[in-house]
C-alpha cells in the first residue's frame, strides 16, 4: 500500500496557491496604478504652481516697468544736480539738415538740460534713451546727431558748465513704423547713478 503524503498547514493546495498569486498580482497592479495617479496629480499641481508663480513674476515685472509715473512735455524733471525739460517733439519721415534730406522714421526731441553741479558735464547717449510703448529702448545715434544737427544744438557737443543750461535737439531713428507710446528716459548725468525719470512725449 502506498503512503499518502500528509498535507499540513504550510503546504497549501494548488488551487489555493493560484488564488493567492492572483490576489497578490491584483493588489500590486492596483497600488501601482494609484501610485502613478498620485504622481501624475502631484506633477500637474507642481506645474500649475510653477506657471502661477511665473505669471505673478511677469505681472510684477510689467508693473515695475510701467509703474513709474511720467512727466509731460514742458515739465522740468530734476534728478540730483541735473534738470531736464522736453519743450517739443516731432515725428517725421524726412530729416532736413545742412546735408540735404534723408528719408526714414525719425523722432526729433527738443530738450533743455541744466547743470546744477559744481563740475562740467558732457552728455552721453545713455543719459537720454527713447522707450516705446512695448518697452523697447532706442539710443540716439551719435553719427546721425553730429551729421544732421547743428553744432550749437547738438546735445552731445561741448561741456555744459556749472549753472548753465544747454538747449538743443536729439534725433532718434525709429525702426518700427508702427511703434508708438514713446517716452524719454532721462538720467542724472552721472554714470555712477541709476536714478532715472520718464517724460511722456505724447506720440
Amino acid at each position: 500500500m502506498r503512503r499518502k503524503t500528509p498535507i499540513g498547514r504550510h503546504a497549501p493546495s494548488v488551487p489555493g496557491l493560484v488564488v493567492g498569486i492572483a490576489f497578490f498580482i491584483s493588489i500590486t497592479v492596483f497600488l501601482g496604478g494609484c501610485g502613478g495617479e498620485e504622481a501624475s496629480v502631484f506633477s500637474e499641481e507642481d506645474q500649475g504652481q510653477a506657471e502661477q508663480q511665473k505669471t505673478v513674476s511677469e505681472e510684477r515685472t510689467a508693473a515695475s516697468s510701467t509703474g513709474q509715473s511720467a512727466a509731460s512735455v514742458g515739465d522740468t524733471v530734476t534728478l540730483g544736480n541735473a534738470q531736464w525739460t522736453v519743450t517739443d517733439v516731432l515725428r517725421s519721415d524726412l530729416l532736413v539738415s545742412r546735408l540735404g534730406i534723408e528719408e526714414g522714421d525719425f523722432l526729433i526731441v527738443d530738450i533743455n538740460f541744466t547743470n546744477n553741479s559744481n563740475q562740467d558735464i558732457t552728455l552721453a547717449t545713455p543719459f537720454v534713451t527713447l522707450v516705446d510703448g512695448e518697452g523697447r529702448e532706442i539710443e540716439a545715434n551719435i553719427e546721425d546727431n553730429f551729421l544732421h544737427v547743428y553744432a550749437e544744438e547738438n546735445m552731445f557737443v561741448d561741456h555744459v558748465r556749472p549753472g548753465a543750461t544747454k538747449e538743443g535737439k536729439i534725433v532718434f531713428v525709429v525702426d518700427d513704423p508702427a511703434a508708438s507710446g514713446f517716452k524719454l528716459r532721462v538720467r542724472e548725468a552721472r554714470f555712477a547713478s541709476n536714478e532715472t525719470a520718464l517724460i511722456d512725449l505724447g506720440i
